[in-house]
């Protein structure tokens, strides 16, 4: 190999983590922020200055912390992501939660939910391990988290179970501007 050789980068050649903000009152915002920068990284446009500095208002109470403010603020910025050239959308739904799991694990990664549990309380739903290769799996990340495990694979029984409708924010990747 010559130093002008160009070789091609697998998606497995590079490890990003992509951490998940702890909290207690902005459980909304947490976990739409961290599905969000999932299905960016599942596109190949994950940017970390570019997100953090973006989707961190969604840490602020003003901004994450019920789902009506989350919604606010995904309808406000999603604009200035598009503008950059991400395409995201959001979508405020009340659904059966076996709906919903459908729904993200058939998006193969480009799809994600914010479920709220109870008032200030929310989980994310994203599908990952697709980039390398694998199969994937249902990811549920919960930033308030009593034991500190905030991003835990899950079977698909164990999240329809947990309730059977769910007001939810449907996130999910359109493809570059």
């Amino acid at each position: 190999m010559r130093d002008d050789d160009v070789v091609l980068q697998r998606p497995d050649d590079v490890r990003i983590a992509i951490s998940v903000f702890a909290t207690r009152t902005v459980c909304t915002g947490a976990s739409a922020s961290y599905v969000l920068k999932r299905i960016a990284y599942r596109a190949g446009a994950y940017a970390p200055g570019i997100h953090e500095s973006i989707l961190h208002e969604l840490h602020e109470p003003r901004h994450g912390s019920t789902p009506d403010e989350t919604e606010r603020w995904l309808h406000g910025r999603l604009a200035a992501l598009r503008e950059l050239g991400y395409r995201f959308e959001a979508r405020r739904v009340t659904s059966p939660t076996e709906a919903l799991v459908d729904w993200v694990e058939h998006g193969g990664g480009f799809r994600g939910v914010v479920l709220a549990a109870r008032e200030l309380r929310a989980v994310g739903l994203t599908f990952e391990g697709r980039e390398a290769g694998g199969d994937g799996a249902l990811v549920l990340v919960d930033p308030s988290s009593r034991d500190g495990v905030a991003r835990t694979r899950v079977e698909r029984g164990a999240v329809t179970r947990r309730d059977r409708i769910h007001d939810a924010l449907m996130l999910h990747w359109l493809g570059w501007g």
